[in-house]
């Protein structure tokens, strides 16, 4: 049996130009006793004006479990869903304002990843990738919006995702300095550019994301470990 552990902090949301704050994410992360971790995330913006609120489990073996998924945007609630993975399947409950209460289970391969649009959570699917083959590599994942910046659904649908692993680099941001995996993600489900992502420590936490070419960065400003 593991020790638990219990981590907290912040992310900001930026324009990359200006560095003014658009957004920001509190994250709270757990390692639980029998191997699985928790991640949690609250999410908001001042522009998109959305508030997403994220619980999602990883098994031991690095293979999610459930998830959890709550979105409103202005005074308008678009939806929840719970995403549970058993065996070859994964079944999905969804209350949406656009498509009603719908049941799926759809098929997913033993490594896959579940994208939820809570920024913390994009450095989730890199457990998914493997780093002894290294190179590019396309993970399934099933994706709780059909637009880039996740202001619908959570009914989703399965996609591709192409990885690709950098190099190890220093990054220095607001909550400190620290030695990251780098990777590039890209898509074409959703016409949007490549996106840099910096990833750090054995539970992939996000310290940065660089969406350039749409002016978007997201950078780590407080990060606590507990215990």
């Amino acid at each position: 049996m593991r020790e638990l552990g219990y981590q907290h902090g912040r992310l900001s949301y930026r324009r990359r130009s200006t560095g003014a704050e658009r957004g920001r994410e509190d994250f709270w992360l757990t390692r639980n006793r029998d191997g699985s971790r928790t991640l949690r995330s609250v999410a908001m913006t001042d522009d998109s004006r959305f508030v997403r609120d994220v619980t999602y489990t990883l098994g031991a073996d690095e293979r999610p479990t459930d998830v959890f998924v709550r979105l409103q945007v202005g005074a308008a609630l678009i939806g929840t869903g719970y995403f549970r993975t058993e065996g070859d399947r994964l079944r999905v409950i969804v209350d949406g304002a656009e498509t009603g209460h719908t049941e799926q289970v759809v098929a997913v391969p033993p490594r896959f990843h579940v994208t939820t649009h809570a920024v913390m959570h994009d450095g989730w699917p890199f457990w998914a990738y493997d780093l002894a083959k290294g190179g590019e590599q396309t993970i399934t994942v099933y994706n709780t919006s059909t637009r880039w910046n996740g202001t619908d659904g959570p009914l989703g649908r399965l996609e591709g995702l192409r990885l690709k692993l950098v190099g190890e680099e220093e990054v220095t941001v607001p909550a400190g300095t620290f030695r990251c995996r780098r990777f590039t993600l890209e898509t074409d489900a959703v016409k949007v550019p490549t996106s840099n992502i910096w990833v750090t420590g054995e539970d992939n936490l996000m310290a940065r994301y660089d969406w350039g070419e749409l002016d978007l960065e997201y950078v780590l400003t407080s990060w606590i470990k507990e215990r």
